[in-house]
């Protein structure tokens, strides 16, 4: 398990322009190759160039974990199909029947377990439980609707916002079935999944992150 930086497209808030799961990562096109083989080789994945619904910002865009993939119902069917030529039958693709489309900000899930934004119409609540294989919690954290953006989780930990209460940390961990601790990214930012993106065989970070950042990342995501 390693734990790597990078930017992409130059930037390091790499979470909003990427998303990254068990098996796969999707990068916006123009990604550069070095970038992408540091993903192979850091997070073991497959790598899928793509934008969704015609913008970079694919990891504010989709969310997903190893066995279903939400997409906006904006997302044309060309890129739908560059994604499932190298997912196969392997990961399902959801369009989720939604006005909000920034799905990366608003839900956060691992294989384990899901928190959902309570801004969703209640028929978009009902298609995320339907097709996922465990129970979802919808609501708020730090009074916002954010959820997405305020934690980071794979199925070996979550990383979350600094100012979060011991009880909603409690019921993240409860909910994900993770350890979960706080941290910043990229000298100080306190939204974690804006600039991590990683899986339980590593983690890729922005390039601006600290040393301190980078340590508490790598013993909440990737430490025994």
């Amino acid at each position: 398990m390693d734990i790597s930086k990078t930017t992409i497209l130059g930037n390091s808030s790499v979470g909003i322009f990427a998303l990254s799961t068990e098996k796969y990562s999707i990068v916006p096109f123009g990604t550069k190759e070095k970038t992408n083989e540091i993903l192979r080789e850091t997070l073991n994945v497959n790598v899928i160039q793509t934008t969704v619904a015609g913008s970079v910002l694919v990891g504010t865009l989709s969310v997903g974990n190893s066995d279903t993939l939400f997409l906006p119902n904006n997302t044309s069917d060309k890129e739908i199909s560059i994604i499932k030529e190298t997912l196969k039958d392997n990961v399902e693709i959801i369009e989720l029947d939604s006005k909000f489309t920034a799905l990366g900000n608003l839900i956060v899930m691992n294989d384990k377990g899901a928190i959902v934004s309570e801004m969703f119409e209640k028929k978009a609540i009902s298609q995320i439980r339907d097709n996922l294989n465990f129970n979802v919690t919808v609501g708020s954290l730090l009074g916002s609707p954010l959820a997405g953006s305020i934690v980071m989780s794979t199925n070996r930990g979550a990383l979350v916002h600094p100012l979060l209460s011991e009880e909603e940390i409690s019921e993240i961990s409860s909910i994900l079935r993770v350890k979960v601790d706080v941290c910043t990214v990229n000298r100080g930012i306190p939204y974690p999944r804006v600039g991590i993106m990683a899986n339980s065989k590593g983690a890729v970070i922005g390039s601006d992150s600290t040393g301190p950042e980078s340590m508490r990342i790598f013993e909440v995501l990737l430490s025994p």
